[in-house]
């Protein structure tokens, strides 16, 4: 019976070099699939990491948002209807996350088999007999590592299948307020409102239409809690757990799945591996929301230096977090 349970994230890939960074390996084929710089209007953030993006589709602020609209106001005087229909055509050229997510996936699994010699330093991590739940879409572990498909869990999809998963957890969707200027009170007098509100409201069909499609873009940006597939896993390969072991996760975003670990397995020893102090702080805070009680926090930083390897192990044991 296998009693090790790893949580593998995007710094697992990052480790053996891929490119898999959201800046610039995510964004710059991102920006590609616009016509203007969408994503650059919705990243507002100076971390520009996955965890801040995925966690920035939740809440965008359509006050910068709607700059794109900018040049593309509908032309009534104008005898092609092309010329009314030019913010609705706008609105239906953005947001284009799937098509950048896919190509994303695919350049880094064939960067993946160029090459890619094992981490030393993983290796010893790693064990073949253990389960993995990775939120990569790569397949650096069975192909580097030779760890059995049977025994991983890409819970946010595959390359090779059409199952990828990127965005904001689902019912997170919280917009900024949207500002907009009184008329008849002069200039510099604004209200704030809701910005599905706002929109609805627009008298002009044609700018209605597309600042609603704009929000409902947006707001598709979500992904599931799969917990379900989770569950199944580990039900199908009975697994009983006894160490749960999480490297290059972010700690800052799919609480779900920590929780529910933790819940099934309460006894179980958590070993962290984080990469510095904004992640040790992010593991901090999910021991103390999910009450993880197997361990109490010690950093041992020199050793990863021994092995010159940009992490710091947050590992422990005990009565308190």
């Amino acid at each position: 019976m296998k009693k090790k349970l790893f949580v593998i994230g995007n710094g697992f890939d990052l480790a053996h070099n891929l490119p898999t960074r959201f800046d610039p390996d995510f964004k710059n084929i991102a920006t590609k699939c616009e016509s203007e710089s969408f994503w650059e209007l919705y990243q507002s953030h100076e971390n520009e990491i996955w965890s801040d993006f995925e966690n920035l589709l939740g809440c965008p602020d359509f006050n910068t948002l709607e700059e794109i609209f900018d040049g593309y106001e509908p032309d009534y005087l104008s005898d092609h209807e092309s010329d009314r229909d030019c913010i609705i055509n706008k609105a239906k050229s953005i947001g284009n996350l799937e098509a950048a997510l896919y190509e994303f996936a695919n350049n880094a699994e064939e960067f993946l088999y160029n090459n890619i010699q094992r981490n030393a330093f993983i290796e010893q991590i790693l064990d073949s007999n253990g389960y993995y739940i990775t939120f990569n879409y790569t397949h650096t572990l069975e192909y580097i590592y030779h760890i059995p498909a049977e025994q991983v869990l890409h819970v946010h999809g595959e390359v090779g299948e059409n199952n990828l998963e990127l965005g904001y957890p689902k019912g997170n969707f919280t917009p900024e307020k949207y500002y907009y200027e009184i008329k008849g009170r002069g200039s510099g007098s604004y209200v704030e409102n809701e910005p599905e509100d706002y929109f609805n409201a627009i008298e002009d069909y044609h700018v209605r239409t597309a600042y609603t499609m704009l929000f409902n873009t947006c707001k598709s940006f979500y992904k599931e809690s799969r917990i379900d597939l989770l569950k199944d896993f580990l039900d199908k390969n009975q697994c009983e757990i006894e160490e749960i072991i999480v490297y290059g996760h972010s700690c800052a975003i799919d609480f779900d799945y920590f929780s529910y670990l933790n819940t099934r397995y309460p006894d179980a020893y958590w070993k962290f591996y984080v990469k510095d102090a904004e992640q040790k702080s992010n593991a901090m805070y999910l021991i103390e929301k999910y009450s993880i009680k197997n361990l109490d926090c010690k950093s041992i930083l020199q050793i990863l230096k021994k092995h010159h390897h940009p992490a710091d192990r947050l590992t422990s044991q005990g009565s308190g977090a």
